[in-house]
């Protein structure tokens, strides 16, 4: 989608589905709060930083687990795949490394526990640590 209808398709979407718009955007948000959208402006660009700010406004702790996400592209359901599966669409020294997959429900991306989870795992352990560390 070319960058000019995201903010259209955002806002679209937060109203129609009833949703919290969350943007580090100051101008998305300004545009939101004038068209009756409901929104939250996130100050920063660090992801960590951002999930603590969420907390404290909604007044309750984000679960993050890697197990149970969905998918980054589309916000699909992952489900557990078979290497049968996903033999070519990994590269083959993932298919040989690893035994576990997932892949979304709605786009088909695949997923695999590699570099990306033990990052997820360590924002998660962060996150922990700076929402008791700023209570």
């Amino acid at each position: 989608m070319p960058a000019g209808e995201q903010d259209d398709a955002l806002l679209s979407l937060s109203r129609r589905e009833d949703r919290v718009l969350l943007t580090c955007d100051i101008e998305l948000h300004r545009r939101a709060r004038r068209a009756g959208v409901k929104s939250a402006f996130i100050q920063g660009c660090d992801l960590v930083d951002q999930l603590v700010q969420v907390s404290r406004r909604s007044g309750s702790k984000i679960n993050i687990r890697p197990e149970n996400s969905r998918c980054p592209m589309c916000n699909g359901m992952l489900e557990e795949a078979g290497k049968e599966e996903v033999e070519g669409k990994v590269p083959a020294n993932v298919l040989k490394t690893y035994d576990e997959f997932w892949k979304c429900r709605n786009c088909g991306k695949t997923y695999w526990r590699g570099g990306h989870w033990k990052t997820i795992l360590e924002m998660a352990s962060r996150y922990d640590r700076d929402l008791k560390n700023r209570d």
